[in-house]
């Protein structure tokens, strides 16, 4: 059952919608009432929308917030009409907005950005660290101090783990990359530092046949991995390192405290205030709990603060790739965690003497996916969360503040529609990619104001700032998205709509954008972009270029222009929802988790649209997406005729080591057939619809033997497939060339046409 249509967003005057809609004409009316592009239109049309050409189409998508220091003022440049871009002068506390060409002549002096030098990762007291020879040196003014002595090949304090799947597009980049899984005490006196264990791992390669350095011979790529089928890997270790006395202390990891321990940054790795004690987070994906672990820092000797047991799973976060939700508060001996104790998601407060669960700090049928601000003398806490206690979507992100003693929780963001305040990074992403500049902060040094990009799928943002004191008061409205260039160019934005799961109960929310210029108004082919991984929320719940979003959302223009209704559809074991919905495919390695789901989604758009075509759906996917294309066409060949493989992880035992224990808990059974039915070799002799396979030859992510393994599988199985092995690439980049051959594939298996001969990818 489709349940139509999803609540409009109820916004105030300042943020209604801006009139963008080039048409209310549906598509059909569109299409009899202008002749029909041919197939060579449409290619070319559908390369005008590839992904990487739409963020220039919108101008002021975002509003990155500079806080001057100086209260909570800031700045932030804006695109003009014209291409000119011009500085802003934001003061919260006056209400005021102040427009000029540059920062000069709003009387602001240029920001010092104290950029590293590369390969370097700077304290606080403005010493850096840095590797070299495998060991970590101090770098203080022009002197160098060597503090580790210790380090080795394999074993190197700092480095990057062989298992980043970023070790040859680093190698590329040419990157220096600083010490990681390494941070500074807040006096930069100290650093905490860890390194992983390699060197027993047997070496991986990969061959490059066509070296982009010229020359005839092929360049071979290596790098240490533990795979699944070769036992876990040896602990990593810790040290605390005195960078004023030049002293280390080891800390205790017996019992693989080292291999488990998110060093992410400073959410993680916590000082107290005399820098006498150390708090870490102990976790593992597929674990049952999780651990608060104090570390003495001048004897390294730990003890287990606070011991999460939620079993059968317990996670940090639901969003795999967000920071975990902890926040250690040292000086009054308190830690917030995340906790899906009660079927939702969380946060509550415990008692670091004790261990004790003092009280649940958030109320409500809500998931907590990003903490923006705790403050520790108002003891308030500001969060990012969804929800289904409003009858909303239930991944519109709205933002919070409630007290640490309970009870006090207030909506800040009332209006109907998703509220895009991205929470902080990751460490390790800002050190490589942020350019010596410091991370974007949504947030005001005092916690009191807020940047909010108010959208939803089809209604493009209006960005203001919010009064957190206020019960979240809009300020100023700071800009309206213009996304006139957007629809000139022929976008169709997506809506959102609601279907229920296979079991007949559960509510689903994807999205679906239908062709302006379908090739027959009555029979509507359908691609699905699929993921179905626990990682993220792959169907998008507000506009196109919002952050935290999958960015497949890109790739639905270019369908549609081809003619297809494309669809994005989360299934149950996805997360941003309660615990029974997000853990349904824990332990569930013999069924296809979730996937039957998509099926019944599609399955009720057909019901409900009787254009769209249920005998004609296609899926294509990458990485985990990859995997579930293919999954999807061999598991329901009576649903799905076509698919697209794009760098797809076929076989279990080809992962790294640990890589499937979210689905079965850890240390499984890797023996047994459960754990082989993960993988898709065994699914071979099923197929029956057209499946094109793709992966990049030097691709660490999804290696190309998980490719080849499945093809070599359908061969012995007498199948007839397609098979594309793209030179030089790796996991991160899809060409032209290659989108062009995804849409050879469904334009043949779906609409029974043949590509344009005159159309050249650019």
């Amino acid at each position: 059952m489709v349940q139509e249509p999803v609540p409009e967003p109820v916004l105030s005057p300042m943020l209604s919608p801006s009139e963008t809609s080039p048409t209310e004409q549906s598509p059909t009316e569109q299409s009899s009432a202008t002749t029909p592009p041919t197939m060579l239109e449409r290619y070319r049309l559908a390369a005008s929308l590839a992904p990487d050409r739409l963020p220039a189409l919108m101008h002021n998508r975002r509003v990155e917030p500079t806080w001057l220091g100086e209260g909570d003022a800031f700045t932030y440049t804006r695109q003009c009409e014209d291409g000119v871009e011009e500085c802003v002068l934001i003061d919260p506390v006056a209400g005021t907005r102040a427009v000029a060409p540059s920062l000069a002549a709003l009387g602001v002096r240029e920001p010092d950005i104290a950029a590293a030098p590369a390969g370097v990762l700077l304290g606080p007291d403005g010493r850096g660290l840095r590797r070299r020879d495998h060991d970590l040196w101090l770098l203080d003014g022009d002197a160098e101090t060597r503090l580790t002595s210790d380090g080795e090949e394999g074993f190197a304090w700092g480095a990057l783990p062989s298992d980043s799947n970023m070790v040859v597009p680093f190698r590329r980049m040419g990157l220096d990359l600083p010490p990681v899984a390494t941070v500074h005490s807040p006096s930069g006196r100290r650093a905490l530092t860890m390194r992983v264990d390699e060197r027993r791992m047997r070496v991986k390669h990969m061959v490059e046949s066509v070296a982009p350095g010229g020359g005839a011979r092929p360049e071979c790529h290596e790098w240490r991995l533990q795979l699944e089928d070769e036992g876990a890997p040896p602990p990593s270790e810790c040290r605390i390192l005195d960078l004023d006395s030049g002293t280390a202390v080891d800390v205790d990891v017996t019992d693989e405290l080292g291999s488990r321990v998110v060093v992410n940054g400073t959410s993680e790795v916590t000082w107290s205030a005399d820098e006498t004690r150390l708090y870490l987070l102990r976790c593992a994906p597929g674990d049952a709990g999780a651990v608060i672990v104090e570390v003495d820092v001048a004897t390294g000797q730990r003890r287990d603060a606070v011991v999460l047991d939620e079993g059968p799973l317990y996670e940090p976060n639901q969003f795999l790739y967000h920071l975990p939700l902890v926040r250690v508060l040292p000086e009054s001996g308190e830690a917030l965690l995340f906790s899906q104790r009660d079927g939702w998601g969380h946060l509550a407060l415990y008692d670091l003497a004790s261990g004790e669960c003092l009280h649940r700090v958030t109320d409500g049928d809500i998931v907590v996916r990003d903490i923006l601000h705790v403050d520790v003398e108002r003891r308030e806490v500001t969060f990012v969360a969804g929800g289904a206690d409003d009858g909303w979507h239930p991944l519109w992100r709205r933002v919070y503040r409630a007290g640490l003693d309970g009870g006090t929780q207030r909506l800040l963001t009332p209006e109907p529609a998703d509220h895009d305040v991205a929470g902080p990074q990751p460490q390790f992403f800002h050190l490589v990619f942020g350019k010596g500049r410091p991370p974007v902060e949504p947030v005001s040094p005092s916690g009191r104001f807020f940047v909010d990009h108010v959208s939803t799928v089809d209604q493009p943002p209006v960005i203001v700032l919010r009064d957190a004191e206020q019960g979240g008061r809009i300020v100023l409205e700071l800009e309206r998205t213009d996304v006139q260039p957007l629809l000139d160019a022929g976008y169709v934005a997506p809506r959102a709509f609601r279907a229920i799961a296979d079991d007949g109960v559960t509510e689903l929310w994807g999205v679906i954008a239908m062709p302006e210029h379908p090739h027959d108004a009555q029979r509507i082919p359908i691609v699905e972009d699929v993921y179905a991984g626990f990682q993220i929320a792959h169907a998008p719940h507000a506009y196109l270029g919002a952050s935290g979003m999958s960015s497949r959302q890109g790739n639905l223009p270019a369908y549609t222009a081809l003619g297809f209704a494309a669809v994005m559809v989360d299934g149950r074991g996805t997360p941003g929802r309660d615990r029974a919905f997000r853990q349904w495919t824990h332990r569930q390695g013999h069924t296809s988790r979730g996937l039957e789901d998509h099926v019944t989604a599609i399955a009720s758009l057909a019901d409900a649209d009787p254009r769209l075509d249920r005998t004609r759906v296609g899926a294509v996917g990458h990485s985990y997406g990859g995997y579930n294309a293919a999954r999807l066409l061999l598991r329901f060949p009576d649903d799905y005729r076509a698919a697209v493989s794009s760098a797809g992880v076929h076989d279990p035992a080809k992962m790294r080591f640990g890589a499937w224990d979210w689905h079965l808990g850890a240390g499984p059974d890797r023996a047994s057939a459960e754990y082989r039915e993960l993988g898709n070799l065994h699914l071979a002799d099923r197929l029956e619809g057209d499946l094109l396979i793709a992966c990049g030859e030097i691709d660490e992510n999804a290696t190309v033997d998980h490719s080849l393994a499945l093809a070599r599988a359908l061969m012995d199985a007498g199948k007839r497939f397609d098979l594309r092995i793209w030179p030089g690439v790796d996991h991160y980049r899809i060409d032209a060339y290659a989108r062009m051959t995804f849409w050879d594939h469904l334009v043949r298996s779906l609409l029974d046409e043949r590509p344009p001969r005159g159309f050249a990818p650019s």
